[in-house]
């Protein structure tokens, strides 16, 4: 029998989110991490030198952003555009993210899906900053944040609709980088 190669097989919704969910256990450690170190801070001598840093809502979220979605863009950009070109969550499914002609990401590529992908989790981080008194003694919603978080929902329902419309299960940051979520060759035989 001649070695065809086999055409892609693309991953449904379950699949995707199962492999999202490993990551996101790891995402999940990492919070810890940074929870702990906070706390800690807090509670030293540091509060004082640090806390001119985030007297802002745009102060808080560049602090948020700079130590919690950027290193989880990287995190996304190197594993998705490594030789493996999966996240551990895609390896452990037997998933990998590709372009259009079967190759892994470029860096760039793989950045522009990882930002794109986590677009709403900053919105969402950006809402909340802007919102008087949160966490802890919430003031009622500006209309920016009600906007914000509305999109976030937007957002989240786009990506998953058209993970399920799109015949190769692409979602639209997907379509927009060029680049497919599939299901590793050694894992779909067999």
């Amino acid at each position: 029998m001649d070695d065809v190669p086999l055409a892609p097989l693309y991953p449904g919704l379950g699949s995707r989110t199962a492999a999202f969910c490993l990551d996101y256990m790891l995402i999940s450690g990492y919070m810890v991490v940074l929870a702990t170190g906070s706390t800690l801070v807090l509670r030293s001598s540091l509060r004082e030198r640090i806390a001119p840093f985030f007297t802002t809502p745009l102060r808080r979220d560049l602090g948020a952003f700079l130590v919690l979605i950027l290193p989880v863009l990287l995190y996304y950009t190197y594993a998705e555009s490594a030789p493996q070109a999966a996240t551990w969550g895609k390896q452990k499914r037997g998933l990998q993210v590709l372009n259009l002609q079967g190759n892994r990401l470029s860096r760039g590529r793989a950045f522009a899906r990882a930002a794109l992908k986590f677009l709403p989790w900053q919105v969402a981080h950006t809402s909340l900053f802007h919102i008087p008194g949160w966490p802890l003694a919430v003031e009622e919603l500006p209309v920016g944040s009600k906007l914000g978080l509305g999109l976030v929902w937007v957002l989240v329902g786009i990506y998953g609709v058209s993970i399920l419309v799109h015949p190769q299960h692409r979602t639209i940051y997907d379509q927009i980088v060029g680049s497919a979520v599939q299901i590793r060759p050694d894992r779909a035989v067999g």
